[in-house]
């Protein structure tokens, strides 16, 4: 093999490993497989939550139990969420979401003596910062 075809056969390969790894920087994850992501989450977690939260002045720890059961799984997805339009808001979705969680975590403790206050400044991160997720991902 003459010295230009090995040259030749050597930048053709590196362009080839390069591209390789240049498809694998780029291509990361979509828009819509971050989103998918949150939605399954959520998906999973409603039923549940919908009833626990709602008897929540029935069985104040199973209502918080089931926000942090709910904190925890989207903790959880968020960790495998990368995409660099949806990380943002679905990282501050998992703080509002951890918020709450704590905030039920002590009002069950102690139900007379809850923070109304704390509590719904929560409800209301969760609801702007999910509102805020859902936009992203419906854009």
């Amino acid at each position: 093999m003459s010295r230009n075809r090995t040259a030749s056969a050597s930048a053709i390969g590196i362009l080839a490993v390069a591209g390789l790894l240049l498809t694998g920087c780029a291509g990361g994850q979509s828009k819509a497989e971050a989103c998918t992501i949150v939605q399954d989450t959520l998906e999973q977690a409603q039923t549940e939550l919908t009833e626990s939260v709602s008897s929540f002045g029935d069985d104040p720890v199973a209502g918080a139990e089931a926000v942090t059961t709910l904190a925890d799984s989207f903790s959880d997805a968020n960790d495998k969420i990368s995409n660099s339009d949806v990380k943002p808001k679905s990282s501050d979705a998992t703080k509002a979401l951890d918020t709450f969680a704590a905030e039920m975590e002590t009002a069950a403790a102690d139900p007379e003596a809850a923070d109304q206050t704390a509590l719904s400044d929560a409800i209301a991160d969760v609801q702007s910062t999910f509102t805020d997720l859902q936009e992203v991902c419906q854009g």
